[in-house]
């Protein structure tokens, strides 16, 4: 501990307060020496002593297909196999009933941790049973209740972001096709599109704002109703990459050009964004960074039962490619913008 006392610049009984919690430390002091602590490899020997048990955490995702799950799986596998954890995965589909009875099994397993993308429909449930449980829970990159600890990617302000991008590459008839409604995640990229308009001194058009449900077919439905306007729309943000590849398969049938006849932006980086022609110009999650952080979360939970919940947001960046139409995109040049 002394190693972790000099780098933080503190003494050696304040680290081992804060590693005890045997007297309250200032949150400013505590976080100095546990960033300290991990730097130096603390965090690590720490965990050592968890080792011991073989501890067991659940995963309940909506899909381990989706390129975003898939990768944010990815991450947590990565960190559990660092610290010697071993998962348990279930699928929910987005389905509330099928979302109770994975949690239920999990709980009767007696899993240390369940680290949950909750449903839409998670509250009238699954929210009391977890609430009332002892296992520690970790919601990811749903953000929906902040007595829980949870980690996700930043949504509002990137959305804001990259409407905003479209607004000022002379874009002013903007639609959205949004996710699934009753989602922090949806009602946060709708936040960051509205607020894009109102910082430009426009009026969002509630006529075309479109609900894809989230998936390949409900962004193809909804793009087939978009082009149907009169007059279309000259931009759009499409707030998932499932709906993305829906409303591509949209506008290819009804031989629509992008960006000369319509500016795309996507939520989420398609994997092949940088191969297609046009490039999607598009906010890349970390997905990889959300799933390891989520285990490191539970390990903490461990480490200190009684800390008061944590909420992490995870920075996105925005990759500009040619779907935007902007003027760098007109010259082919791409470049990845941190946020």
């Amino acid at each position: 501990m002394t190693a972790v006392a000099e780098a933080a610049g503190v003494s050696l009984a304040t680290v081992s307060h804060v590693f005890n919690r045997t007297r309250h430390v200032s949150e400013v002091t505590r976080t100095r020496v546990l960033a300290a602590a991990e730097a130096l490899g603390y965090y690590d020997r720490r965990v050592q002593g968890l080792e011991e048990t073989r501890r067991i955490v659940g995963v309940v995702v909506p899909s381990a297909a989706s390129p975003y799950f898939g990768e944010m799986l990815e991450g947590i596998d990565a960190e559990a196999t660092r610290t010697n954890i071993t998962l348990l995965l279930s699928m929910s589909t987005e389905d509330a009933n099928r979302e109770l009875r994975a949690v239920q099994a999990l709980l009767q397993r007696d899993v240390d941790a369940i680290i949950l993308v909750p449903s839409s429909g998670w509250r009238e449930r699954t929210r009391p049973l977890l609430k009332n449980s002892r296992t520690a829970v970790i919601l990811a990159d749903r953000l929906e209740d902040q007595s829980f600890d949870q980690v996700g990617a930043e949504n509002t302000h990137a959305s804001q972001a990259i409407v905003s991008h479209l607004i000022s590459a002379g874009r002013s008839r903007i639609a959205m096709i949004g996710g699934l409604s009753g989602l922090s995640t949806s009602r946060e990229r709708e936040e960051g599109f509205r607020l894009a308009h109102k910082k430009h001194g426009l009026i969002v058009d509630d006529a075309l704002l479109w609900n894809g449900q989230s998936t390949v077919q409900g962004g193809m439905r909804a793009a087939t109703q978009m082009l149907r306007t009169t007059p279309r729309p000259d931009a759009v943000f499409c707030a998932n990459n499932n709906m993305t590849l829906g409303l591509l398969a949209a506008l290819h049938k009804e031989d629509v050009g992008v960006p000369k006849d319509l500016a795309l932006v996507s939520f989420d980086d398609l994997e092949w964004g940088d191969i297609l022609v046009p490039g999607i110009t598009a906010v890349a999650q970390p997905f990889h960074a959300v799933g390891s952080q989520a285990v490191r979360l539970a390990v903490s939970r461990w480490l200190e039962p009684d800390r008061p919940p944590q909420t992490l947001r995870l920075p996105p960046s925005i990759e500009h490619r040619e779907s935007c139409g902007c003027e760098l995109a007109r010259l082919g040049s791409r470049r990845k913008s941190p946020l």
